[in-house]
Formats: C-alpha cells, structure tokens, sequence
C-alpha cells in the first residue's frame, strides 16, 4: 500500500468526553444567549421524538422545488 518514501497527505485526531457533560465550550460570538438555545434545542428534541425526525427541519435543508413561490406585481 506505501511505498518508501511516500508522502502522507493526511493525519486526522479525534477526541471525545474530555470534559464534564455539565460544561460548555466558549463560543467565539457572545451574543448568543445559552440558555435560550438550550430551550431550543430540548423543544426540538421533545418534537421530533413526538412527530418523528423529519418533522422539523431547518431552512436550509429544504429543497427549493417544494417551496411556495410568490409573484411580485408589477
């Protein structure tokens, strides 16, 4: 599979539970209030565990095909 003197393109590292679940990465934009987004989130997951997974989805995960398109006047 190498040979000797191959180069190596790529090395990925991944780590997980390093921290305590109750603890949170900093975010780099302070204007965004946790603890709505946490409510946020809960409601989503309680919504989706109701009505199944695709019920909710965000915007950009919708397909433009499906979308109700409005005409302007002229």
């Amino acid at each position: 599979m190498f040979e000797e003197g191959m180069s190596i393109r790529l090395v990925g590292v991944r780590v997980d539970n390093l921290i305590e679940k109750n603890e949170q990465q900093l975010s780099l934009f302070s204007d965004i209030d946790n603890e709505k987004q946490d409510k946020l989130d809960m409601t989503i997951d309680k919504i989706k565990q109701k009505y199944g997974y695709d019920f909710i989805k965000k915007g950009a995960e919708l397909n433009s095909d499906n979308l109700v398109k409005i005409k302007r006047k002229e």
